[in-house]
């Protein structure tokens, strides 16, 4: 496989360099010298810019007065400016002449000046839509494995939640103004899970309606529309990029040792009024470690926890073209290991290759194809790779068992499970994961028929695949006797061969057509976009296979005047496998409005002024991806949401007639599955954006600011509130469409940058308000009023209400309030009586005020100074609460380990309940377990020294930056003195931590 492998990198190597060097081909031997002068939009000379010649190869950095002295080819030449800060600019030699020398570059500014929305790019003057551009290169200094890691802290609205942290198993999702994020990659809907920030040019999130119309049914959920790099134009690079270094946990969970887990497991059975288990002889030798066979005093951290795991990253790639052709060639290796201190790790080693060539075969006709691929090899230890190291500690007390004696292992009765017998002898899991991206696409200009006509057709096949075998296996195992006595549990396991665990695949095949016209008149301007969009997703996993198929029509017409005002119509025709035959497409609008206020005469010559945008837009959309689990007092109903139509019967057994000894012929008995759903329609979105935007200060600050409002109405539902049982309950409820939920908020961010001699700098924020409520719910009439959905906030607590610990029995007495987990003692938590009946119960569970977070932020700092350089990003949670009801923190399970938190319980002080082994009292929802969930992390940091242009002209490695990165650096939160992590409480606890890692690396750009 390896060899495969090798032989696939090389074939892309080989790309890159082929195209590299036939780019050169042409070159001619006679140059001539010319002498230029580099300015910014203000006149200014500006110094240290880095002008190349692209036939003639020849290098100059500018001077004090921004001049510049270079060797050009003498038929025909370019001269490339690539000056971070500005705008890429190519300047045409003709008969090695420089027309101008007085050559201006644009300042970047900090707005895009490009809008890249789905089949159709935009300038920002003629963009209605809500959105956010970032670079792959910005994202870079990132020490990630998957791609989502990098954005956080970066994006307006965006919250990035890292829910599996295994190296095997690295999942992350990204939600934007409190709804999950889609993805598409190269104008397809795709999986980013192995993307590099390497291969990608720009990442355009798309957060209204009015960007995403164009997509449809998929246009319910903000996007994230990724462009792969393609390479430009007289721009050649060759670029490496290498780093190495460690990852340790960002959250070690502390729990107690023997002496102090046996002490409060005993008083925890006094308190349930039960005898001790561990006796003075026993407490005394955990205490003085005495006897470590029979009273043993096992620290698992330290003896099967590495204390940091290594990470490596290394890419290469290619890039460049001239006027027919412009490539990319990617090659990247991405290696995670985890944190078992013996026996195999569980470790990641992923290679990327990717491919792009853009060929312009005629004037009129361009022809560009992109192919990437992901090997990604994967081991985990355990019988059939199931074991999970942190949830055996968390499980497992100190004084469970001595790990060996006399070379042997040791269970008990009550932990029948050995440590290192899992991490040695019980087995192991290999994977692959295959995952193959191709597209292709036709461009055609069609100004023969119509001027300003385009067609665009593409082609994309995609495929992923997981393939996992593993196999178990055990050592002898013992249970300790008296006097040094053994007692095998468990003969030894020897599984010579790897057995299938998972073979699934995930196969997707789209085609794309679009049609465009773009035409200016003087003054009017008018851009339409018709495009087909047709999808298919096929799945199986083992025996399951289901089809996906989605097809959109879409228009859109943008009309703009004197680049003013802007008007923008979108109309979407879609159709779902989720509706019955004949019903399945409907008509779906959006319309919005820009007006750039900054082109008026009243601010078109303002100094402060530099840009100025208002827009707004307002649509609707289907939606398909509605719930179709339902949960009642009479059970849990799920329908397949893509036969709600049909009526579904399942075997549920068999039946004979007769009696024993005497039976007929058996038949099949069948029960309703679901009850077929005739009176209902897909719900719908609306969705409601206003912004402004702007640049002041000559470009130096930029702002935006949002207000959105979504509306989710026409729900499914099963209407089971209005349905009396006798008519039936569960899935034998046809559905309909009821339910209606609406959320707001605001959303923007400030970034200011500007220079002050050689030094450079940056910063800014971003932040983000988000509120939504439920209208309707579906819920019976004659429910409290106080215990009603509808009308309350949808992250509000729905809790008991605690009043603090009781402190006595004449407390508990004097109350005469009985609470519905048994008899309550001093310690328990004391539980407010809402409805004042004298019963605590769920009639008591109620809005206490307290709410789930709303204000999300980020933070960014980037300080140049001459070859030096610093970057900072940071993001947090201002507001909200969270639920410490865990284990961990109430010791719910008190065979499992017990964590420092338990020794600050009922009676030392009031902090933590008392301790129990039977009562359920404190292990309630309620207020008690609420905590701040706000939150600062400093997310990244780059810290880096890039040799000087000057050396870099004739060096063999110019561009040369080495730095130091760092990633999740460090957390403030109220969480910090319990050294668990803000982001994620189990992290560390009942599932691997979240990494804290430092890289030292090399790049270089030739």
């Amino acid at each position: 496989m390896y060899r495969k492998i090798l032989n696939m990198l090389m074939f892309f190597a080989t790309i890159g360099i082929f195209c590299s060097t036939s780019l050169q081909a042409q070159e001619s031997d006679a140059v001539s010298q010319v002498t230029g002068k580099i300015m910014d939009s203000d006149g200014h000379p500006i110094s240290n810019v880095l002008v190349k010649s692209f036939e003639a190869k020849d290098k100059s950095i500018t001077n004090k007065a921004g001049v510049f002295s270079i060797e050009v080819a003498s038929e025909k030449d370019q001269l490339t400016i690539d000056e971070d800060g500005y705008i890429f600019k190519v300047i045409e030699i003709i008969e090695g002449e420089l027309t101008e020398p007085n050559i201006t570059i644009l300042n970047m500014g900090n707005l895009e000046n490009n809008v890249r929305l789905p089949f159709q790019t935009f300038s920002n003057n003629r963009s209605v839509s809500s959105t956010y551009t970032i670079t792959g290169d910005e994202l870079a200094s990132y020490p990630a494995g998957t791609f989502l890691e990098t954005l956080a802290g970066r994006i307006p609205g965006l919250q990035i939640n890292l829910f599996r942290n295994n190296p095997t198993e690295q999942g992350a999702s990204a939600s934007l103004r409190g709804q999950g994020v889609s993805f598409y990659i190269d104008g397809i809907i795709r999986d980013p899970s192995d993307l590099t920030v390497y291969e990608i040019e720009t990442i355009q999130v798309i957060k209204d309606l009015s960007g995403l119309a164009a997509l449809g049914l998929s246009s319910t959920n903000p996007v994230m529309w990724i462009t792969t790099k393609t390479g430009e134009k007289f721009k050649k690079n060759v670029s490496i990029s290498t780093e190495s270094g460690f990852s340790s946990p960002t959250a070690k969970p502390e729990y107690l040792d023997s002496y102090n887990y046996a002490t409060l497991y005993n008083e925890a059975l006094v308190n349930d009024g039960l005898s001790p288990l561990y006796s003075s002889t026993a407490l005394a030798a955990y205490q003085n470690g005495s006897n470590p066979l029979y009273y043993p005093n096992i620290d698992y951290y330290n003896d099967y926890v590495k204390k940091a795991s290594t990470f490596s990253r290394a890419n290469l790639n290619f890039s460049g073209g001239d006027e027919k052709v412009n490539y990319f060639s990617l090659l990247d290796f991405v290696q995670t290991k985890g944190l078992e201190k013996i026996g195999d790790d569980t470790s990641s080693n992923r290679f990327k290759v990717r491919g792009g060539v853009n060929i312009k075969l005629t004037e009129k006709i361009q022809f560009n194809v992109n192919l990437s691929g992901t090997y990604q090899e994967l081991d985990n230890p355990g019988q059939n790779g199931n074991f999970d190291l942190f949830s055996y500690i968390a499980g497992t007390p100190a004084n469970a068992h001595a790990i060996a004696y006399d070379s042997k292992y040791i269970v008990s009765n009550d932990f029948n499970s050995n440590i290192e017998n899992n991490l040695l002898y019980s087995g192991y899991s290999e994977g692959v994961n295959l995952n193959s991206q191709n597209s292709a696409s036709l461009l055609l200009d069609l100004d023969s028929l119509l001027d300003g006509l385009t067609f665009t057709g593409t082609a994309a096949f995609d495929i992923y695949s997981n393939v996992r075998n593993g196999k178990g296996g055990s050592a002898e195992l013992y249970r300790l006797l008296p006097n040094n006595e053994l007692e095998r549990t468990q003969e030894e396991i020897i599984e010579p061969n790897l057995g299938p665990l998972g073979d699934n695949f995930t196969r997707s095949t789209t085609a794309l057509l679009s049609l465009n016209y773009d035409k200016t008149f003087g003054k009017h301007a008018l851009t339409m976009n018709a495009s087909y969009y047709s999808g298919l997703v096929e799945t199986r996993r083992f025996a399951n296979y289901q089809p996906v198929k989605k097809q959109d029509f879409s228009y859109r017409s943008n009309y703009a005047y004197d680049d003013k005002y802007v008007l923008q119509l979108d109309l979407a025709y879609s159709g779902s496998m989720k509706l019955p035959d004949g019903n399945r497409y409907k008509v779906y609008p959006t319309a919005g409005a820009a007006w750039i206020a900054s082109n008026e005469s009243f601010l078109k010559d303002s100094k402060f002024v530099n840009y100025l945008k208002f827009f707004g837009s307002y649509g609707v959309v289907g939606n398909e991806n509605f719930n179709t689990f339902f949960a009642d007092s009479s059970g849990n109903a799920t329908y397949n949401s893509y036969y709600l139509g049909t009526t579904l019967w399942q075997n549920v057994g068999g039946w004979q007639s007769g009696i024993e000894g005497n039976r007929g012929n058996g038949v099949n008995v069948y029960a309703i599955q679901q009850e077929g759903s005739t009176n209902y329609e897909l719900p719908k979105m609306s969705y409601l954006n206003i912004g402004l935007q702007g640049e002041l200060l000559n470009k130096t600050l930029a702002f935006e600011a949002n207000y959105y409002a979504r509306r989710n109405y026409n729900q499914i539902s099963q209407r089971s509130s209005l349905t009396p049982s006798l008519f039936g309950t569960g899935s034998f409820l046809p559905l309909s469409n009821y339910g209606e939920t609406k959320q707001w908020g605001l959303e923007g961010y400030l970034q200011f940058k500007n220079s002050i001699g050689d030094l450079k700098y940056s910063f800014g924020g971003n932040i983000m308000y988000n509120r939504s409520k439920y209208v309707d719910v579906d819920e019976p009439e004659a429910l409290d009023d106080y215990r009603k959905l509808a009308g309350t906030d949808t992250d509000l607590y729905r809790t008991y209400a605690a009043e603090g610990l009781y402190q006595s029995e004449s407390e508990i007495s004097s109350r005469g309030v009985t609470q519905s987990w048994g008899d309550v003692q001093p310690g328990d938590i004391r539980y407010q009586d809402y409805n004042n009946d004298g019963v605590v119960d769920e009639k008591d569970i109620h809005i206490t005020g307290d709410h789930a977070p709303r204000i999300y932020y980020g933070a960014n700092l980037n300080l140049k100074y001459k070859g030096f350089g610093l970057y900072i990003v940071g993001q947090g949670i201002a507001d909200g609460v969270r639920s410490l009801n865990t284990s961990y923190f109430n010791g719910s399970n008190p065979r499992a380990n017990y964590s420092e938190v338990l020794l600050n319980r009922y009676p030392v002080t009031n902090d933590i309940p008392r301790l129990t082994t039977l009562s359920q009292n404190n292990y309630q929802s309620s207020t008690f377990w609420l905590e701040s969930a706000a939150y600062f992390s400093i997310k990244n940091i780059e810290l880096s020294y890039t040799m000087p242009k000057a050396a870099g002209t004739n060096f063999i490695l110019p561009n040369l930056k080495f730095f130091v990165r760092g990633k999740n650096i460090a957390s403030f939160s109220k969480l910090s003195k319990y050294n668990l992590d803000p982001e994620s409480i189990s992290a560390g606890v009942n599932s691997f931590p979240i990494y804290r890692t430092f890289t030292l690396g090399v790049s270089c750009k030739f």
